[in-house]
């Protein structure tokens, strides 16, 4: 007995198969198992003395046995969903966690699979369908269509590489005969009745005429064979035989050990199997055929197949009916294998021809290629809704946010994850299409709104704001200011010289970046309680600076409430003013309070010296009736004292732990008998110049008026 393996791909020299010439027939066994991984590799193996398959990881992977004695090559090749290869996918997922490595992985099985079957069904006499059950798995229609599809489409190329190849002249060797192998399910099997095994064989194979009749059916209806009364090309996908011809069965049936079907599922199990079998083929042509007593294994039924081809082939010649000794054979379609298959040759298979019938063995992928093909319009649109001209990272990334999140809800499947990508990248490419803003932040928060620019121009998100000047008598509008200069330094300057350089008495302290101001605007007898400070944009009864009694002592010591009560007290007036963005003013107590007073309702306790006493926050509400609730910010001190009464500056403010102390190293001394404002800075920093964000829990320290006898009226005393 002569028989030898080899496997496609090999790197083996092949002078052994080149040097065999004698005639032989070639048969292409294609299947998977459900169970045991390794069971239908088995089954072939026992019906084929010799034969030694195993089970493989690749669907790529042609394993060969070559049986000498017979002239027949037997070529095995598992499936993509085997059961072997699932539990793999299964694993894979398990580890990466991906729905779409999964998909992935299970896509490239298949393409593998059906570049396999292409050169099966080029090369072989007969394509041998192995099923691990009892029904028909309408899976293979799918790859029959797209074999023949595809089949079509490559047939100009093989000939334009091959013109000298005379057996490739049609772009294939063979066109093979289809046979069918299903396989019971052993778990359920059992021994029928004595009396009833003959009868039960009789249904076995009439079950098997039935499937035929189904088969052709539908391969038929599928357009998978020729017209009606047509014998055929070497253009058509594979043979199959009309159920009514006298010929060999296509169809055969065993059971789990690969033996004919005879231990089987019980009757009821096969009477259910013809009656929908029936139902299904009720409207297909029915064809009748005598039965056969006898029974076959699945070598037998091979070589019979074979056995009968090769008396047609002597009878007449034509297409699908010559038989080449192995070497010529193996000249001709390694040509071919190196075409489909070859890692080499890849790009002449052009990723496996025209994407409208790749997508054929991908009907989920199909199903979310079309989802996110309409889902991706909407998700652009999302994008560039209410957009503006130019706009910062954040709000690219905002805006492309939601747009990722109306493709996730409209989108489905593993094409998701391209069209998500698809839809980043073009959303980038817009926004750098010329819609780059400046990503500078102004003091306040606010971003640029101009296009991305150099440091030559001036930054802006024309957003006005009204503020006071330093003396507090004129308001103008500034514009949110993008550095400690424009906020604390140039605005006042530019307001000084119409109005405050006027001023008798002004001083500026501190850098530009933190600049604040001392100026009189008028002695403290211009200050009329009736009517409070007469300057413009404060809120009505908010005017108003607040007593400060100062006890009859030298020291001007602040002593416990009520200790020098009766003894003749001094009066200042004093008053802490908060403004906001739209140029509202208002003074306020302790606590951020803000002052409510009237000519006939005077506010005359001594709640000034509670301020000066207290922590004074920087911030708090504007008072003013609005429908989103405005933030003040303390911008002057402003206080009114008797000539005998001269008062120390020292303004110390807590940030966030972070002590920034304005007067240091030596406190600011003002006179007494003047009106005089302490204009604050509107941003404040620390001490490496870096701008400080609004916070409401910033204030100013306690002790920011320190009451000293005048020296003017010491010397008057003297």
């Amino acid at each position: 007995m002569s028989f030898f393996h080899f496997s496609l791909p090999s790197a083996t020299s092949p002078e052994h198969i080149l040097s065999e010439f004698k005639p032989t027939c070639v048969v292409g066994l294609v299947g998977h198992s459900r169970s045991d991984p390794s069971s239908m590799a088995a089954i072939i193996n026992s019906s084929l003395p010799g034969a030694q398959f195993v089970l493989t990881k690749s669907t790529s992977e042609i394993q060969c046995f070559f049986d000498g004695d017979q002239g027949i090559l037997y070529m095995y090749v598992g499936r993509h969903d085997d059961i072997n290869k699932l539990k793999n996918l299964q694993q894979l997922f398990e580890s990466q966690n991906s729905h779409l490595i999964h998909h992935q992985e299970l896509t490239k099985l298949k393409h593998e699979e059906i570049k396999t079957w292409l050169w099966l069904f080029s090369v072989c006499h007969f394509i041998v369908v192995l099923h691990p059950s009892q029904s028909f798995d309408v899976e293979y229609i799918r790859f029959f269509r797209t074999t023949q599809q595809l089949l079509h489409h490559f047939a100009p190329k093989i000939k334009e590489l091959y013109p000298d190849t005379e057996l490739l002249a049609t772009a294939r060797i063979y066109r093979p005969r289809l046979l069918f192998v299903f396989q019971s399910n052993s778990a359920s099997m059992h021994l029928p009745p004595k009396k009833g095994r003959q009868g039960f064989n009789q249904q076995c194979k009439r079950l098997g005429l039935e499937m035929e009749t189904q088969i052709f059916h539908i391969f038929r209806k599928c357009r998978l064979l020729p017209k009606q009364n047509s014998r055929g090309t070497q253009q058509d996908l594979a043979h199959l035989p009309p159920p009514n011809e006298l010929r060999e069965p296509f169809v055969l049936f065993l059971d789990g050990k690969g033996r004919p079907s005879t231990e089987s599922p019980s009757f009821k199990h096969v009477d259910t199997a013809l009656y929908y079998i029936s139902q299904l083929s009720a409207t297909a042509p029915q064809y009748t055929q005598d039965v056969k007593e006898d029974t076959m294994t699945l070598g037998s039924f091979l070589k019979r197949n074979v056995k009968n081809l090769r008396s047609q082939a002597m009878q007449e010649k034509g297409d699908g009916y010559h038989f080449l000794p192995l070497g010529e054979w193996y000249s001709a379609a390694i040509q071919l294998y190196q075409f489909y298959c070859h890692a080499e040759n890849q790009g002449n298979f052009s990723k496996l021809g025209p994407a409208k019938i790749v997508t054929q063995l991908d009907p989920e992928g199909q199903y979310s290629e079309n989802r996110c093909q309409k889902a991706y319009p909407v998700a652009s649109a999302a994008y560039m809704d209410s957009l503006p001209a130019h706009y910062t990272h954040a709000t690219h990334q905002r805006q492309l946010q939601h747009a990722l999140h109306i493709l996730r809800t409209r989108a489905k499947g593993p094409a998701f994850s391209t069209y998500a990508a698809k839809l980043q990248e073009d959303c980038e490419a817009i926004w750098a299409d010329g819609r780059k803003g400046c990503e500078s932040i102004s003091l306040t928060g606010n971003a640029c709104v101009l296009p991305l620019h150099d440091s030559s121009r001036v930054h802006s998100n024309r957003l006005r704001m009204r503020s006071a000047c330093s003396c507090g008598r004129s308001i103008s509008y500034r514009s949110d200011p993008f550095t400690l200069e424009s906020a604390n330094h140039e605005f006042y300057i530019s307001l000084s010289d119409k109005c405050c350089s006027t001023l008798p008495q002004h001083r500026l302290f501190g850098r530009n970046q933190l600049s604040w101001m001392i100026c009189n605007i008028g002695p403290a007898s211009s200050y009329q309680t009736t009517v409070g400070i007469e300057q413009p944009g404060f809120l009505l009864g908010s005017q108003y600076l607040l007593p400060w009694d100062l006890p009859p002592d030298e020291a001007w010591a602040p002593e416990p409430k009520n200790a020098w009560r009766g003894k003749r007290s001094v009066r200042c007036y004093v008053g802490y003013e908060y403004e906001c963005s739209k140029g509202h003013r208002f003074y306020c107590t302790a606590g951020g309070v803000p002052v409510k007073g009237s000519p006939a309702n005077m506010v005359k306790e001594n709640s000034g010296g509670n301020n000066v006493l207290s922590d004074m926050v920087l911030y708090t509400t504007c008072p003013s009736h609005t429908n989103k609730p405005l933030l003040g910010q303390l911008m002057r001190i402003v206080v009114c004292s008797p000539e005998q009464v001269s008062l120390s500056v020292c303004l110390n403010v807590s940030y966030r732990n972070i002590l920034i102390s304005l007067t240091a190293p030596d406190n600011v001394q003002i006179p007494g008998g003047k009106m005089t404002v302490i204009r604050l800075p509107y941003v404040y920093c620390d001490e490496n110049d870096n701008p400080l964000p609004f916070d409401i829990e910033a204030y100013l320290c306690k002790g920011a008026l320190i009451p000293m006898r005048s020296n003017r009226r010491r010397n008057d005393k003297k």
